[in-house]
């Protein structure tokens, strides 16, 4: 990871839970960094997932000097936590029909720190992931809910977790019946059960360029 922690340092006195030093800290904007550096004093639009006490909307209104920052939630509270370049806009992120209202904001990266309910996050994933602009960043938090003892909590009644499914994105990434280099006539096989979702699955593996998985969250990087 980059020596710099500028990021970590707004987020903590902003008091976000994403940075090194909160009560509950995740500790991912020391992570985050190393990923978003190159956008810092870029122009484009931030979309996140879910706004809680807007604590991270300030974070990134302020690492990001030029940015649109646009939080997404259900709660009208929410929109309290409003300031200078960021605003809200309101509704269900379970409903497929919000959701694919959100690409006309044409987001270059994505945070999706919502529910963390699993059918939840893949819905965003599935329907959001298209609408990144090449080189954008897709990232899902608190993927740590796709194992018990939080996995009932929330499972939404989905066989698969979302851990599983960004599994075998990596795994048709790296190899899943493509050819074989030194078996031309073969191609490589996969490595676990096949799961739901196959074509979205695909689709997003072929337009990736890297998929990431640090503590508690995974980084995906569009092609």
């Amino acid at each position: 990871m980059l020596k710099s922690n500028i990021l970590d340092q707004i987020g903590t006195r902003h008091d976000t839970d994403k940075c090194s030093t909160a009560a509950a800290a995740h500790d991912y904007l020391r992570k985050y960094e190393f990923f978003f550096k190159d956008l810092r004093h870029e122009e484009f639009t931030l979309l996140e997932l879910g706004v809680f006490k807007g604590a991270s909307l300030k974070t990134w209104e302020e690492y990001f000097e030029k940015a649109e920052i646009i939080g997404v939630d259900c709660e009208a509270a929410s929109g309290a936590y409003v300031s200078g370049r960021s605003k809200i806009v309101y509704g269900d992120l379970s409903h497929t029909g919000f959701l694919e209202s959100l690409p006309s904001l044409n987001p270059r990266v994505i945070i999706d720190d919502a529910s963390h309910v699993w059918n939840h996050q893949l819905l965003a994933l599935f329907v959001l992931f298209p609408a990144l602009m090449s080189g954008g960043i897709y990232i899902i938090e608190d993927i740590h809910t796709s194992f018990h003892p939080l996995a009932p909590m929330f499972n939404g009644g989905q066989q698969y977790s979302t851990f599983e499914i960004l599994l075998k994105i990596g795994e048709y990434m790296t190899g899943n019946q493509k050819p074989a280099p030194i078996f031309p006539d073969k191609t490589l096989e996969p490595l676990s059960v096949h799961p739901l979702f196959d074509e979205e699955i695909r689709y997003i593996a072929d337009y990736t360029d890297a998929i990431t998985f640090i503590e508690r969250a995974c980084i995906l990087i569009k092609k």
